[in-house]
């Protein structure tokens, strides 16, 4: 192939000039060819010893097409090894070259071609049409999200299980922790403590040296990145998590500390199509010591200058993933920010809350923990399956989105599907999937709340104007009618399709030709199409 690199974004400091060397060590491999919205992989080795490899080794590479030029820095992998991501964003021809401070990998070239996007690879997801989500090929993209923690290092048949349960109930956005989760409730009723069979930096858990990672840490979670990414699922990536009772200290870590942890997953995750930052979970949360050798959990506070923290992200990502921050229930949901693409917010209000968010914000709003489906004994985790389905269903009628939860304890009080997955036993899951369904069946993107049709507790609508509506009732109500369809037109031509969303199917299918009434009954959703 022809090498279009002719130089001209080189920025590396001329002093680094590559020297002799004649070990056999000094390799760079890369592949000819890569989808459009894949992961060109460049590895490089190094016979040199470093006493801290992450800190002293500088690596970038300078990647051409015939309209960009991108610089994008590479991490150390291990074992002499180094790596530099690039995710190409248009087909065709790419040069690149690549400078470091090390001389085995300094002044290298190649080019690669960048092939036509395949069938599964609608390439990576960016808010659209200001409230809604888009693949970058322009795709709408329906948020049907879950959470599991920390899936990612549990054993493989465990990892297996947990995938194939995405599957099955079509979760395409995952909420999952970047470092372990320690969490054992006050009073031991749930026992969120497995281990992960290595930490994701040297040192042991309360004295970890937050300068020199493990590599094979992060690469199993890489190949749960992976697993998603062949699901077409995407990864909604925790990055800080603050009450670990002082079991791992991995929330102490000091501000220059944190900026060189994102450094490095940025550099490692950012190519990855799949892959969206989440600031924290429960930002506002502190675990504290009470003075009796006790520790006390403090709302309302803030551990890290989050706006560093999203800017940084904003600098650093030159794909600009989705980024959010979330919030405690009891706590504030943080303020609007350029940073911030999207609203992730916490709280049992997915109607009236949410559409206020979208006012206020003018963005996609996520409702991404509104209490889970489970049998604990907090109220976070023990909504029945009705609830669950009820505020998913709301939260779609707010023309926003929201993320499912599973904590039923069923072998014990370890294996709860929130954190560890598995496999989801819940009765809500496949109903919050049938919601997608007729979700994607409408023009979601172009429905808005109509208020001439709701009550706001008992029925519920979203219109494009007169062309299609879809109302949705919570409650018998024998008395009640509903006439959608404009009265100052008379235009009522619609095909009427009538789904029972808890039984997960359609019942009827006719047409309409004028003013017709609708009664609420329970768990119904009705869709009109102008016809």
């Amino acid at each position: 192939m022809k090498n279009i690199w002719d130089g001209r974004c080189i920025t590396m400091n001329k002093m680094w000039k590559a020297k002799e060397i004649s070990e056999k060590t000094q390799i760079i491999q890369y592949p000819k060819s890569v989808e459009k919205w894949d992961i060109l992989e460049v590895t490089l080795y190094s016979h040199i010893k470093y006493e801290n490899p992450f800190r002293q080794v500088s690596l970038w590479g300078e990647f051409k097409s015939k309209e960009t030029c991108e610089k994008v820095w590479g991490f150390y992998d291990g074992e002499g090894r180094w790596k530099i991501r690039f995710m190409p964003q248009e087909t065709g021809e790419y040069a690149f070259h690549i400078f470091s401070n090390d001389p085995n990998m300094n002044e290298h070239s190649g080019s690669f071609i960048s092939l036509p996007a395949g069938e599964n690879n609608h390439g990576p997801v960016y808010p659209n049409k200001i409230l809604h989500f888009s693949y970058a090929d322009g795709t709408p993209f329906f948020v049907l999200g879950t959470t599991a923690y920390g899936w990612t290092y549990r054993p493989y048949d465990i990892r297996t299980k947990t995938l194939e349960s995405f599957e099955k109930y079509k979760f395409n956005k995952i909420r999952m922790l970047l470092t372990p989760k320690y969490y054992q409730g006050e009073d031991g009723d749930v026992d969120i403590s497995y281990e992960p069979e290595c930490y994701p930096f040297e040192g042991k858990p309360g004295n970890f040296d937050f300068e020199r990672f493990i590599p094979a840490y992060f690469q199993n979670y890489e190949r749960c990145l992976s697993d998603l990414k062949k699901r077409g699922i995407e990864a909604d990536v925790i990055l800080f998590h603050f009450y670990d009772f002082g079991h791992f200290g991995i929330d102490r870590m000091d501000e220059e500390q944190a900026l060189f942890y994102l450094q490095y997953v940025i550099r490692r995750f950012s190519a990855f199509r799949n892959v969206w930052w989440s600031l924290a979970n429960e930002y506002d949360v502190s675990v504290e010591a009470d003075g009796d050798g006790g520790s006390m959990v403090r709302t309302r506070v803030n551990r890290r200058n989050w706006d560093v923290i999203g800017e940084y992200i904003k600098a650093n990502d030159i794909y600009q993933h989705p980024r959010s921050i979330h919030n405690y229930p009891s706590g504030e949901i943080y303020p609007n920010r350029s940073w911030m693409t999207h609203v992730s917010y916490q709280h049992p209000n997915t109607y009236q809350l949410l559409i206020d968010l979208k006012r206020r914000y003018q963005k996609p709003v996520v409702n991404d923990e509104y209490q889970y489906e489970g049998n604990v004994k907090y109220e976070w985790g023990n909504s029945t399956p009705e609830e669950v389905v009820f505020s998913h269903w709301l939260s779609f009628m707010a023309g926003g989105y929201a993320t499912h939860g599973e904590a039923i304890k069923i072998k014990n009080n370890r294996d709860i599907f929130w954190t560890y997955g598995g496999e989801i036993t819940g009765e809500s899951a496949k109903r919050i999937r049938f919601l997608k369904e007729i979700a994607l069946g409408c023009s979601f993107q172009e429905m808005k709340p109509d208020w001439r049709n709701t009550d706001g507790i008992n029925y519920f609508s979203i219109s494009k104007e007169d062309m299609e509506y879809l109302l949705f009732f919570s409650t018998d109500m024998p008395r009640k009618r509903i006439y959608p369809g404009n009265a100052k037109t008379g235009f009522y031509n619609y095909r009427v399709e009538v789904f029972d969303v808890w039984n997960c199917k359609k019942i009827q299918e006719y047409e309409i030709h004028k003013q017709t009434a609708f009664v609420p009954a329970k768990w119904k959703a009705v869709k009109l199409t102008a016809i």
